[in-house]
């Protein structure tokens, strides 16, 4: 038997596949920055080159471009040693400082007699003051090279416990309700076109018994007639027209 989904299970389908193209990804990705800073937590995990941090600070906030603010996840290009020596100012690093990574912008570049970089002077774009000291270049991490405003506690509570289980959660639920409520309406549905079916099945016997009875009726009522013998009255009108025959031609005789 075939049976057609419904408007509501094509919904639900639907749902769930956004769902799992939305939440399947994200998923994928977090559990490979959880698994890179956890084997090297000296560099900021990365995907395919591509380091996402949250903002925790209010240092880079301004009216330029690429400023962005507290809550920002931001997306720091991993840089190679030589890319780490030609960096210009104006472009927005992220460098190590102590446990923990800072990202501003430079101010300008410091070269050594050979005219090769010394290292930089940095400052954030809210601040009143540049950073302390002169950054060496192998200090550097990466480039900013984007960034999303407001998104970097979301991206923070990823990386948690509670974050990858509901990442994990919600597709595995949404999944099980989904196959749970499919097989519910798809055995109601059979249940129902079943039982549709084994009553018309039932009024179609019902139908050709009635008309083999008003069959076997007719038969039965034709057999009777022919089988029915002259009345009582007809026997007698034959036998007196027998007698006045008889009587007639006798008196001829005479």
């Amino acid at each position: 038997m075939k049976i057609k989904r419904s408007k509501a299970e094509l919904a639900g389908l639907v749902v769930l596949i956004v769902l799992s193209a939305l939440l399947l990804p994200i998923l994928v990705v977090n559990v490979i920055l959880i698994v890179k800073g956890s084997v090297n937590p000296s560099v900021p995990p990365d995907v395919f080159g591509i380091a996402p941090l949250a903002v925790v600070s209010p240092s880079m906030t301004g009216e330029e471009e690429d400023s962005f603010g507290e809550g920002a996840l931001i997306f720091v290009k991993i840089l190679s040693e030589e890319e780490k020596e030609s960096l210009e100012a104006g472009d927005v690093i992220t460098f190590r400082d102590g446990e923990t990574y800072v990202t501003h912008r430079i101010l300008s570049v410091s070269l050594d007699e050979a005219g090769t970089v010394a290292g930089y002077v940095t400052k954030g774009d809210f601040n009143d003051f540049v950073d302390p000291g002169l950054l060496l270049p192998e200090s550097v991490v990466g480039e900013c090279v984007g960034h999303v405003e407001g998104l970097g506690g979301f991206a923070m509570f990823l990386q948690t416990p509670a974050g990858v289980l509901v990442f994990v959660g919600i597709p595995v639920v949404a999944f099980i309700a989904f196959d749970l409520i499919r097989t519910y309406l798809y055995n109601r549905k059979v249940r129902a076109e079943e039982r549709a079916a084994a009553a018309e099945e039932g009024e179609t016997m019902q139908r050709e018994l009635r008309e083999k009875e008003e069959e076997l009726a007719r038969l039965r009522a034709l057999v009777g007639e022919r089988e029915t013998p002259p009345s009582s009255e007809s026997a007698a009108g034959d036998k007196g027209q027998g007698t006045h025959g008889d009587n007639g031609d006798k008196t001829d005789g005479a």
